[in-house]
């Protein structure tokens, strides 16, 4: 009977000699759910998004003010050097006027004198 018994051989393990097997590890794949928003998510997209827009309707309405007190501030300059010159051609025809020249013509054409008597000085 002890022929049909299985055979076991023994045999030393030598220490030095790793009995364990190496097995390469296999790359770890996680997959990650995509997070749901709370509803204080929301409520903070919501104030950055009408921050953003608030700034944005604040300059387009700055730059067309801007663009029309511009507009005015030319059309009154305009006006301004309109009337400078106006007053510097009516200077010249009052200082031609008032020249003596043409005061003696105007005194001359009118039948007038001039009587040294009767004249004063108010430049003094």
């Amino acid at each position: 009977m002890a022929e049909n018994a299985p055979s076991y051989t023994y045999r030393k393990v030598n220490k030095q000699a790793s009995t364990l097997k190496l097995v390469k590890s296999r790359p770890v794949v996680r997959t990650y759910k995509r997070a749901r928003w709370s509803l204080g998510d929301f409520v903070f997209v919501f104030i950055v998004a009408a921050c953003v827009s608030a700034v944005m309707f604040a300059s387009i309405l700055l730059s067309n003010t801007t663009a029309r007190v511009d507009d005015q501030l030319q059309a009154a300059n305009g006006r301004i050097q309109a009337l400078r010159s106006e007053n510097d051609k009516s200077k010249e025809e009052i200082n031609k006027a008032t020249s003596v020249i043409a005061l003696q013509r105007f005194a001359k054409q009118n039948g007038m004198t001039l009587n040294s008597a009767n004249v004063q000085n108010i430049n003094k």
